[in-house]
């Protein structure tokens, strides 16, 4: 595993995240992958609130068409999320709760587009929401939580910052 990490970081493009000073660099990927969260978790929750019962005023169609927006911020947090692995390979992968993070991510996208399903077979057929969309909004809202707070305690858990740089913590 030494090798490919050494191979990630020793390329042009994570030296050049790493270490320019262009704010197009690490600042601009950094910037782009916290909007996206917000839109992906903001988005995601507001739906999942709207569920519950919350802004009952609010009708689910209205809901159902942000899920493009939905999707198209976590298109923008895979690409940032891969360019950010990119820049520090050795610092994720070794890091058992960044694959927690995985998982967590798989089971939101799995949500989004399950409580997505829901609204628009609601929608089309102009009838009440399945039972099981509540506990679903329910699990959303625990995975967003806990999805944020892994991503954060990434940036403070670490061992390695890179291949034979160890963290200081």
């Amino acid at each position: 595993m030494d090798t490919i990490f050494a191979f990630i970081e020793e390329s042009a493009l994570s030296e050049w995240i790493r270490g320019s000073d262009s704010l197009l660099a690490f600042p601009t990927i950094i910037t782009l992958h916290a909007l996206g969260l917000g839109f992906l978790a903001g988005g995601g929750t507001a739906i999942d609130l709207r569920l519950l019962g919350f802004a009952p005023a609010i009708p689910l169609k209205a809901l159902a068409r942000f899920l493009p927006v939905v999707w198209l911020a976590f298109a923008v947090n895979a690409v940032s999320g891969t360019l950010l692995l990119i820049a520090y390979p050795t610092k994720a992968f070794t890091n058992p709760l960044f694959y927690v993070k995985l998982g967590l991510i798989a089971l939101a996208l799995f949500l989004v587009h399950r409580i997505g399903t829901i609204l628009r077979i609601g929608e089309v057929e102009g009838r009440p929401l399945a039972g099981g969309a509540k506990p679903l909004a329910v699990l959303s809202l625990i995975t967003w939580v806990s999805l944020i707070l892994a991503g954060r305690f990434l940036a403070y858990t670490h061992r390695w910052e890179l291949l034979g740089v160890p963290a200081i913590l």
